[in-house]
């Protein structure tokens, strides 16, 4: 099999972009010849890789998996050409992790130093978006690691998945001078609600008890640091996890509130496609599998 590097460079631009024109432009080819190589591409590996029947263009499901293949073969090259000439090998060791918004600024910080220990010095490029916008960039190849919750269809093939870690939302409020919570829930008095987005992760899983309890959504976003920022300002109740949140427990700056059946458990995952990835994802991946064993 004879594939060209500027094939797979050619490809990912595409996938990127999604559109020929564009993506003829970021290569500094025409439009005629960019297609030209994409067709070829598709041709020497025997598959369909671009979905030209929709706008903007869309990967088949084998172009979401190349994608992954594509990104690895060029980092290797820019691996091992680094070694040749004695260059700089960051391009080859970077490793790029989609995270839901909780997960990037809560668990990320404190595995980091144990996922660079190892003779690739991987460099983490982290991504941290909503829950669902990241479980697609897997889908779609974006990334190289997934940090993310509980996904029934991403524990199948064609992914791999490790269990990182289990987590509470907790119903909170924040407290008064005295250390008393601001709220009490109540059926007979409604609560200002700080909620998720409804279609969000987070969101999904409070409204499975939204109808036990007398609230009245004043502000909506997926990103939970914000509405952790709310709490604290006394606007409202949120369920938040309790990992997120343990310094303003153990001080009493927030309190739990509520019945112990509104307290939701939650499970977190590494996610990623069966694909071999370049040799410093390869060690971020086996270095979480390690973590979770101790």
């Amino acid at each position: 099999m004879n594939i060209e590097s500027k094939w797979l460079e050619d490809f990912l631009a595409l996938a990127d972009v999604r559109n020929f024109s564009q993506a003829a432009q970021i290569r500094n080819v025409t439009q005629p010849a960019f297609s030209r190589r994409i067709k070829a591409l598709e041709q020497t590996v025997g598959a369909e890789l671009i979905d030209r029947s929709k706008t903007p263009v869309a990967l088949t499901p084998s172009g979401r998996l190349f994608r992954i293949t594509a990104r690895t073969l060029i980092n290797q090259m820019m691996d091992g050409v680094g070694q040749l000439s004695d260059l700089s090998k960051l391009g080859g060791n970077i490793v790029r992790v989609a995270a839901a918004h909780s997960l990037a600024t809560n668990l990320v910080p404190s595995i980091q130093p144990k996922l660079l220990a190892g003779k690739h010095s991987p460099l983490l490029s982290v991504e941290a978006i909503d829950v669902d916008q990241a479980i697609e960039e897997l889908q779609e190849g974006g990334c190289d690691i997934l940090l993310a919750f509980d996904d029934e269809l991403l524990r199948l093939p064609p992914y791999q998945s490790l269990q990182i870690g289990q987590a509470e939302l907790l119903p909170v409020c924040a407290c008064d001078s005295d250390g008393q919570p601001l709220y009490q829930i109540s059926n007979n008095k409604e609560l200002p609600w700080l909620a998720y987005s409804p279609s969000s992760y987070m969101g999904r899983q409070v409204e499975a008890i939204r109808d036990q309890v007398n609230l009245k959504a004043v502000f909506l976003s997926s990103m939970t640091d914000l509405l952790k920022v709310l709490v604290l300002q006394g606007q409202g109740v949120a369920w938040l996890p309790d990992y997120s949140i343990q310094e303003e427990l153990a001080s009493g700056k927030v309190a739990v509130v509520g019945e112990p059946h509104l307290r939701l458990p939650i499970t977190y995952y590494a996610y990623r496609y069966q694909a071999r990835l370049h040799p410093a994802g390869e060690q971020v991946w086996q270095t979480l599998r390690t973590l979770i064993n101790q």
